[in-house]
């Protein structure tokens, strides 16, 4: 009976089965559109993070790894040393960015070199390039009096959502703690800081402790990754991960110590660091648009 209801149907409305077989034509050619030009969103766009990896490898500097020093040539280094000027040693003990001592110079001591001329002609608001090894954040560092800028700008300082890694507006240079922002442009995304979401997995955060930060035209700094935070921006309470300085010891180990009730994760570092830079980019998946993602080490 149903058979020939349909039958029937067809040919007392045939014009009306004409059209339902051009819709499912429309809907599925549309359907085939639309998922083309995602593919050919998703390519254009890895094709741009490839340009501009490209453009970073060009301006950046090769890294060195420095050979084993035998132990007498460690010696005369040091006595050397010991006859440098007052003046050369303030000037290092000042800065905090000074090379090691000669004496605790090791086997794969890692020295990044850059173009920094060429850097600042590209962009004159850099001010270092942030590594992380094992991952794609191998980036400059910008900074400007407004943290909303490079929210929505490259570092060529040319529109585009992925934004560019930028330093916490104001900060100085001798600021105990350095907050460096950039976007998580999701889970399936290596651009900017999505790849600190793996530092989520307790295995990947035990393996991977180490970063790298070298100030514009300074010497590279190793720091040791304490903690990693999930951290909700809308209730700040009682200890807020962007604060720079401290003005005593106690203010210093009571927001030590709210850092370690706060992580997800904590390793004790291998001594009190007496500089931090700190990682924050949006992580939604606990505390919605207020949720972030925060990993904070310390120089070695």
């Amino acid at each position: 009976m149903k058979d020939l209801t349909g039958k029937l149907a067809k040919l007392i409305f045939p014009e009306v089965e004409e059209k339902k077989g051009r819709r499912i034509v429309i809907q599925i050619a549309t359907g085939l559109s639309i998922a083309l030009l995602s593919i050919a969103g998703m390519l254009f766009y890895s094709h741009q993070e490839v340009k501009q990896q490209q453009k970073f490898q060009q301006l950046k500097g090769a890294e060195i790894t420095l050979t084993e020093i035998p132990p007498d040539m460690l010696s005369n280094m040091a006595g050397e040393e010991e006859a440098e000027s007052a003046k050369e040693k303030t000037q290092e003990g000042e800065n905090g960015n000074g090379a090691k001592d000669m004496g605790q110079i090791d086997k794969n001591t890692i020295v990044f070199t850059y173009d920094w001329d060429s850097l600042i002609e590209a962009n004159g608001d850099v001010k270092g390039w942030l590594f992380l090894p094992d991952t794609p954040i191998d980036l400059p560092v910008v900074g400007t009096s407004d943290n909303d800028y490079y929210l929505t700008h490259d570092f060529w300082k040319q529109k585009k959502s992925t934004g560019c890694p930028f330093m916490d507006k104001d900060t100085s240079q001798w600021d105990f703690n350095r907050t460096i922002y950039a976007h998580n442009m999701g889970k399936t995304s290596d651009a900017m800081f999505s790849p600190l979401l793996k530092f989520k997995d307790e295995d990947y955060f035990v393996a991977h402790r180490q970063l790298y930060y070298t100030r514009c035209y300074g010497i590279t700094a190793e720091y040791q990754i304490m903690a990693v935070v999930k951290y909700n921006a809308g209730d700040i309470g009682s200890w807020d991960f962007r604060t720079r300085n401290h003005a005593d010891m106690e203010s210093y180990n009571l927001w030590m110590e709210q850092l370690q009730e706060y992580a997800l994760y904590y390793a004790e570092p291998d001594h009190a660091p007496a500089e931090i830079l700190t990682l924050s980019t949006c992580d939604r998946s606990e505390f919605g648009k207020d949720g972030r993602l925060v990993i904070v080490a310390g120089k070695c």
